[in-house]
């Protein structure tokens, strides 16, 4: 392949790196636009007795005051109808939005909330997903088992909103069949996306009540379809602009500043725009799931896995959101990439007072990589096996079926992904200075596909152009134009893509769940290969020749085997406008995507500081099974920076709260990794092209997220000998390990 497989620098990026692009808070329009501001509740669970908005309604400068009358009277949810966008009789969390105001400037704005009165009848809260579960936990929703849900609940009870168990062989037979058994609790807390970029709108309402948003998201037709099921509007009514986007990592998919900036817009009559403060994105957006889980593993001395048994208990926040994505996601996932002929799973998705949660980079699998990979070391140490060898041993193969993912799996390569690994970090010379350690671990995710189309047309000049409506995170445009580059027979200079608002573009698939690439760019290879034979059609006729003995290629369609005897690309395409086709254009939908296992293998090589309990990450090396990196450079790159927001997952994040209040809502307080913390990062790319794939590839940003908490934990305890079992891997916990460890002996 002469485009697809080259490391090729993003279109976009002269735009980026000179400061052109167009951001959610950069949006201007020729008219004024007032500010938006939106009240929070201060309480995490509280009734609302009343709203008095008089004074701020009154305030100079004010043009527009909503509450919940100001929204049709419904619920809203994709799974479970539990959610107002205005608080109406009860807040659910610090933050729940209660009332919103745009005025002139935001002193003003700032002002009007202060002026709006609420009374509240302060209720119990509760934070963590345990403590929810409980029968004397307060209610979060009194009417959650009266509330319209999709067919797929099932289990609701209290807090409980879902809860699923799936039996698979005689899991009670193979305990009681295994040599050893192994029990470990676990517990991952709710970290943040941490975009650069916290959530902006500009919203203006017409005359005709037509809604048009600027945004930054990664779901523009899903934003498209919520504002609309929030105003009871049809979907014509919505129009949805994305903007360039500063990071999302599954942040931007649901409904948080839009329909507030609407109403405004509504009924002020003008633009307004929102812009999220950082204290309130961290309080109120959609961060990780909390999950505290159980494992319980049989195995033979040989290191057979016979059963396991795994619970789960996902804090989901104040509404369902997409919280049972995620729980179906947990399932798939929840017995790692291994063949075990008997396993229990319990899966409980609870509510709690604190933000809804929502997807994020690889939802659930860091939290159920950090129980399963740390659990498998402890069994290989146990057994005197070595890790390495004892995943090789249980890992799946093509062929195998897992509990949740169905069957048989096809395109598995993980022991080919851990040997690559291995090999990489030197695993059989471990590091033997005092205090340094290595770890391993085998990340699993499930590569699938969304609905999506695209449109491919051939210009004039013999350039070509893409329509889609899919938005770039992380060089999916680029590698659009590779494909359908490589399509035509055209350089990537030669293909302009355009990424169209919810008005012009197809319906296009999220930029999420490590399959917008394969799903658009298996669209836009249907289109592209729709042109490429509309191209040989009319070149045929001019040609004398049959179109299945033409070639297109170099940017010119010619006879097989008489290159001399040819047209180039503009010349076809003029062509086409006297033929009876008409211009070359094809606009193709792609819809089915069978679930294929991905897998990352991650080697972490950590220092530890016995005084202070400090890690220091040396070196980190990535192997990782991509399909066909249609853009390698790209690639890795993905892959880096999934290792780097792993790593501060392991080691310092971790949204803390108290009474519902996020106390650590700023990146002062809330650590990320930055340059200074990075080490290293070496990817390898294992390459085998995968069957559903634009030529072959597999989705590659989540995967490389996964294993990153449960590498870095076992590099810990092979350095120290502490074992850490909740996230994050701090200082603290691994100075009172070692000191508790100091007392034992």
């Amino acid at each position: 392949m002469k485009v697809v497989g080259q490391e090729l620098p993003r279109v976009e990026i002269l735009e980026k790196v000179t400061g052109q692009s167009v951001f959610g808070a950069d949006v201007r329009l020729a008219s004024p636009l007032l500010v938006g501001k939106i009240l929070g509740s201060p309480h995490a669970h509280a009734r609302i007795k009343s709203i008095d908005t008089r004074k701020a309604e009154k305030l100079p400068g004010v043009k527009a005051v909503v509450t919940a009358r100001d929204f049709p009277p419904v619920k809203f949810g994709r799974f479970i109808q539990d959610e107002e966008y205005l608080a109406r009789d009860k807040v659910r969390l610090v933050g729940d939005k209660v009332a919103a105001v745009a005025a002139v400037d935001e002193e003003t704005a700032e002002e009007a909330l202060r002026l709006i009165k609420v009374d509240y009848e302060v209720l119990p809260a509760v934070i963590d997903g345990l403590e929810a579960m409980r029968e004397d936990a307060p209610l979060i929703h009194e009417d959650c088992e009266r509330y319209w849900a999709a067919g797929l609940v099932q289990g609701r009870k209290g807090n409980i909103l879902y809860h699923k168990q799936s039996l698979h062989g005689d899991i009670e037979r193979g305990f009681r069949e295994a040599d050893r058994v192994f029990e470990h609790r676990f517990f991952a807390p709710m970290v943040h996306q941490t975009y650069i970029e916290p959530h902006a709108v500009l919203a203006r309402v017409d005359a005709s009540g037509r809604a048009t948003v600027w945004i930054p998201t990664q779901a523009q037709f899903f934003i498209r379809q919520s504002i609309a099921e929030i105003f009871q509007w049809p979907l014509i009514k919505v129009r949805v602009i994305p903007t360039e986007i500063g990071g999302g990592f599954g942040g931007k998919m649901l409904p948080t500043v839009e329909p507030a900036a609407v109403a405004l817009a509504q009924k002020s009559g003008m633009p307004v725009q929102i812009v999220m403060s950082r204290a309130e994105d961290f309080q109120t957006a959609n961060p990780r799931h909390p999950c505290h889980m159980r494992y319980k593993t049989g195995v033979m001395r040989d290191g057979t896995i016979v059963a396991r048994e795994i619970e789960m208990v996902f804090g989901t926040g104040a509404f369902c959101g997409n919280g049972l994505v995620i729980g179906q996601r947990a399932e798939m996932l929840a017995t790692g990439p291994y063949r075990i002929p008997n396993v229990k799973i319990d899966l409980f998705c609870v509510y709690t007072n604190h933000a809804n949660c929502g997807p994020y980079r690889a939802p659930s699998g860091p939290q159920l990589a950090f129980g399963s990979e740390q659990q498998i070391d402890i069994i290989a140490r146990e057994l005197n096996l070595d890790p390495v060898e004892l995943r090789l041993k249980n890992a799946i193969e093509e062929g195998d079926t897992t509990p949740a993912a169905g069957g048989p799996l096809k395109s598995v390569y993980a022991k080919e992904t851990l040997r690559k690994a291995a090999e990489a970090a030197g695993w059989g010379a471990k590091p033997r200075e005092k205090n340094r350690g290595r770890g391993i671990a085998l990340g699993y995710w499930l590569v699938g596909g969304m609905a999506s189309s695209a449109g491919v047309k051939l210009n004039e000049d013999g350039t070509v152009s893409v329509l889609t409506g899919v938005v770039d995170l992380s060089g999916t445009v680029t590698s659009l134009g590779q494909i359908v580059a490589e399509v035509l027979g055209v350089d990537l200079e030669d293909v302009h893509i355009r990424t169209a608002d919810s008005d012009f573009a197809p319906h296009s698939t999220i930029s999420a769940g490590s399959q917008g690439l394969r799903s658009m760019g298996t669209a836009a290879k249907l289109a592209a290969e729709e042109v490429k034979k509309q191209i040989a059609e009319v070149a045929a006729d001019k040609l004398e020749a049959e179109a299945g003995d033409l070639v297109v290629e170099g940017k010119r369609v010619y006879v097989r085997g008489t290159k001399e005897k040819g047209l180039s690309l503009a010349q076809v395409a003029q062509l086409s406008m006297t033929h009876k086709r008409g211009p070359i254009v094809s606009v193709q939908s792609a819809a089915q995507f069978p679930n294929q296992p991905a897998f990352s293998v991650h080697v972490a090589d950590v220092e530890v500081e016995p005084e202070t309990g400090q890690v220091k990450v040396l070196r980190y090396v990535a192997a990782q099974d991509v399909g066909t990196a249609i853009n390698p450079l790209s690639a890795r790159g993905q892959i880096q920076g999934s290792v780097i927001q792993g790593l501060g997952q392991a080691l310092s994040e971790a949204c803390v709260f108290k009474n519902g209040k996020m106390l650590n809502p700023t990146f002062l307080d809330y650590k990320i990794f930055s340059s200074l913390d990075a080490p290293r990062v070496e990817v390898h790319l294992v390459e085998h092209a995968a069957e559903g794939g634009p030529f072959g590839a597999k989705g590659i940003g989540e995967p490389s997220i996964v294993p990153v908490p449960a590498a870095v934990a076992n590099a810990i305890y092979d350095a120290v000998g502490v074992r850490i079992f909740d996230l994050p891997l701090s200082a603290e916990k691994i100075l009172l390990a070692l000191q508790e460890n100091g007392k034992r002996r």
